[in-house]
C-alpha cells in the first residue's frame, strides 16, 4: 500500500512506501534536503516538525540532538532516522535545506599563452571537377592548406550535407579543428569568431564555472551553485560510502553531479547568449572521488587501503558520453588526479600557481574535508591528504553554516573582552562558517574561556558568541582534529624533506576558507605554522584558475600531465608515526612556539 506524505504549507502530495526513510521520499522529489552526514543521524541538520500522523519517539542520541538545537521533543524527527508507516503531514524548515552558499570563484591570476586545444578555421573547400574529382573532405583538407586531417566519425555526417551546400551555393564553411588536425565538425558559413570553452570546479560542496572565449581568452560569465550530491552527504567519504558496490546509488550521484553542471550550463548560456552548441571544449578540476563519480567510474578502490583509483589521466572524452550538455563533438578534459586523495583540482592548482617555477620552499595547501599539501623544495616535490573532516566548512559544527548571509565570518575581541562579530550580508548572525570559527576559537582562547587542551573553563559548557549562538565542546573537539590533522600532514611532509617550518619561503593557502582567513588567529589556534612577513598567501579559487589554464593552454596541460611523475606521495594512513604526532598537535598552540609571551590581539574600543 502506497502512503501519502503531504507537505506543509505547499500542500505537495509525495508517495512513499511503508517503512521507506522520509528522507528517500524527500529527496526523490527534489527537496534539497541537507543530510550532511550522510543519513547517518549524527549531524542533526535534516530535523523535520511532524504535524500530522503516529510516529514513534526517536532514540536517546536524537532527543539529545533536538535538545540541543531547542527543538521540541514530540513532533521533530530526523527524516534520515524515521521510517514511514502512515500518512504524514510534515513541515521542512528552512535550517533542513541546503543552503545557499557564497562560492569563490576567482584565484589570483597570471598569464596564459594563449594555445587552446581547438580552433576554428574560415575557408572555402576546393571543388571536384572532372580532372580532380576529389571528395568533398579532400577538399576541404585542399582548402585549409593540410597535408592530412584526421575526421572524427561523428563529423564525417556532418561534414557531407554542409560541404554540398556550401558548393551549390559557392559560400564559406567554418571548420572545427582539435589537436594534431582532428575535424571535430563543420559548420555553415564563417563562425570563426564563436568558439567558447568550459572551465569547471567540481568541489565536494559547490561547483563553479567560466564561460571562456577561446579565441580571446575572455571569460565571457561566471556562475555557480551547490554540488547536486550534497544530498548523499557534505564529505567526500558519505559519497564514495553510498556508491561503494552500490552500482545504483554511484549512478544517482552521477547523475546529481551533471544536473549541476548542466544547469550552470545552461545559466551561462542564458546570460551570454552563447549558444551550448558553439562550446567545443570543457575542461573539469576535482578531487579524486569527485572526478570519478562524475564518469560514472567505481570508487570502490578509494574505500579501502591503499585508496587507489581507476585512473590517474585520463584522455579527452567525447562530450556527449561525458552527458554534459555542449556540442556533442566537443571534447572534456579531466585535470589529472596526483594520487589516491590528492586530486585534480589539486593539479589544477599547482599550475594556476606555478608552484614547480617558484622559488624556494613553498608549501600548497587546500584545507577543506580532505586536506591535501603539496611541498615543493629546490630538490622535490611531495603530496599528502589528511582526512581533516568538514569542520574547516563548519559543517559538522552545531551552529555550523556555510559562507551565507548571517554566517559569523569575524570575530574580534575587544579590551573591554566583548567580541564582535561580522556576518555576511551584515544581518542577525544565525550561525558560523569556517573563518567565524576559527576568530571566535582564538578569541576564547585570549579572553581565558577555552584552554589550550580544548577544555571549556566556565560553568556552563558551552561558549556564548551571541544570545542564541554557542560553541559547544563537541565544536571545539570538531576543529581540534581537523587543525591536528593538518598539522600533522605539514610536519610529516616537512621532515620527509629534511626541512624546519622556518625554512619555508611561502605558503600558499588556496579555496574558499583560505580567501577569508585571519593569518594572526589561524596561527593562534596552530592551523597555520607563524611566518615572518608575507610569506602566508591567499591565492583564491585555484581550483577553478587552473582549469581555465588547461582549457586555454595546451603547453599547461602538458606541465599538468607530467606532475603525477614527478611529485612523490606520502602516504599518511599507514605510517606508524601519523598517530604520536597526531596526538601531539591536538593542543591549540602556535608554531614555532613562543620564545616569550605575546599580548593577545585586540580591537581597540
Amino acid at each position: 500500500m502506497r502512503l501519502i506524505v503531504s507537505l506543509f504549507p505547499s500542500g505537495r502530495r509525495l508517495p512513499a512506501d511503508i517503512g521507506e526513510l522520509l528522507s528517500d521520499v524527500l529527496v526523490r522529489d527534489g527537496v534539497p534536503l541537507n543530510l550532511y552526514c550522510g543519513r547517518r543521524g549524527v549531524c542533526g541538520k535534516c530535523f523535520v516538525e511532524i504535524l500530522s500522523g503516529e510516529v514513534p519517539p526517536g532514540d536517546e542520541s536524537e532527543r539529545d540532538l533536538a535538545r540541543e538545537k531547542n527543538l521540541g521533543l514530540g513532533r521533530h524527527r530526523l527524516a534520515c532516522r524515521l521510517r514511514v508507516q502512515g500518512d504524514l503531514v510534515v513541515r521542512v524548515p528552512e535550517q533542513a535545506l541546503i543552503p545557499r552558499a557564497r562560492i569563490l570563484t576567482r584565484g589570483r591570476g597570471r598569464e596564459i599563452p594563449l594555445d587552446p586545444m581547438v580552433r576554428k578555421v574560415a575557408v572555402r573547400s576546393v571543388r571536384p571537377d572532372l580532372q580532380s574529382p576529389r571528395a568533398l573532405l579532400d577538399g576541404l583538407k585542399a582548402g585549409l592548406g593540410l597535408s592530412a586531417l584526421r575526421v572524427v566519425p561523428e563529423a564525417l555526417f556532418e561534414a557531407a550535407g554542409v560541404l554540398s551546400e556550401a558548393l551549390e551555393s559557392d559560400s564559406p564553411v567554418t571548420a572545427v579543428l582539435g589537436a594534431g588536425d582532428e575535424l571535430r565538425g563543420v559548420e555553415r558559413g564563417n563562425t570563426s569568431s564563436r568558439l567558447f570553452g568550459l572551465a569547471v570546479d567540481l568541489g565536494t560542496t559547490t561547483v563553479a564555472a567560466d564561460l571562456v572565449d577561446l579565441g580571446t581568452g575572455t571569460v565571457i560569465k561566471t556562475a555557480g551553485g551547490l554540488n547536486g550530491q550534497s544530498v548523499f552527504g557534505a564529505d567526500v567519504v558519505s559519497r564514495i560510502t553510498a556508491a561503494f558496490k552500490d552500482m545504483s546509488r554511484a549512478a544517482a550521484l552521477r547523475a546529481a553531479v551533471l544536473a549541476s553542471i548542466n544547469g550552470l550550463i545552461l545559466e551561462l548560456s542564458r546570460e551570454s547568449g552563447v549558444d551550448p552548441g558553439e562550446i567545443y571544449e570543457t575542461v573539469v578540476a576535482g578531487n579524486t572521488a569527485m572526478s570519478h563519480l562524475f564518469l560514472g567510474l567505481p570508487v570502490d578502490g578509494l574505500a579501502v587501503a591503499p585508496f587507489a583509483g581507476v585512473f590517474t589521466a585520463a584522455p579527452p572524452l567525447p562530450a556527449d558520453r561525458t552527458g554534459l550538455k555542449i556540442n556533442p563533438l566537443g571534447r572534456v578534459y579531466l585535470s589529472p588526479n596526483l594520487q589516491s586523495f590528492v586530486g585534480g583540482d589539486v593539479a589544477a592548482g599547482l599550475v594556476a600557481t606555478d608552484l614547480a617555477a617558484r622559488p624556494g620552499n613553498v608549501l600548497f595547501v587546500d584545507l577543506g574535508t580532505n586536506g591535501e599539501l603539496v611541498l615543493k623544495t629546490d630538490r622535490t616535490m611531495m603530496s599528502t591528504s589528511t582526512a581533516a573532516g568538514p569542520a574547516f566548512e563548519a559543517a559538522s559544527i552545531s551552529c555550523g553554516l556555510p559562507a551565507e548571509d548571517g554566517a559569523v565570518e569575524r570575530a574580534v575581541l575587544r579590551d573591554d573582552g566583548t567580541i564582535v562579530l561580522e556576518t555576511i550580508g551584515g544581518g542577525p548572525a544565525r550561525g558560523v562558517c569556517g573563518t567565524g570559527l576559527v576568530d571566535l576559537i582564538a578569541a576564547f582562547l585570549r579572553r581565558g574561556d577555552l584552554a589550550p587542551d580544548g577544555r571549556i573553563l566556565r560553568l556552563e559548557k558551552r561558549l556564548a558568541a551571541a544570545p542564541d549562538l554557542f560553541l559547544t565542546a563537541s565544536d571545539i573537539r570538531e576543529f581540534q582534529l581537523a587543525a591536528a590533522a593538518v598539522k600533522t600532514g605539514i610536519r610529516m611532509l616537512l621532515e620527509a624533506a629534511a626541512l624546519n617550518i622556518e625554512d619555508l619561503n611561502e605558503i600558499l593557502v588556496a579555496g574558499a576558507f583560505g580567501a577569508r582567513l585571519d593569518v594572526e588567529n589561524a596561527a593562534a589556534v596552530g592551523l597555520l605554522p607563524r611566518l615572518p612577513g608575507d610569506r602566508v598567501k591567499f591565492v583564491g579559487n585555484t581550483s577553478l584558475e587552473g582549469a581555465r589554464a588547461l582549457l586555454l593552454s595546451s603547453r599547461e596541460r602538458l606541465r599538468a600531465e607530467s606532475l603525477p611523475r614527478v611529485i612523490r606521495h606520502l602516504p599518511l594512513a599507514q605510517n606508524e608515526a601519523f598517530q604520536n604526532i597526531f596526538i601531539k598537535e591536538l593542543p591549540f598552540k602556535p608554531w614555532p612556539p613562543d620564545e616569550a609571551p605575546q599580548a593577545p590581539r585586540k580591537e581597540d574600543s
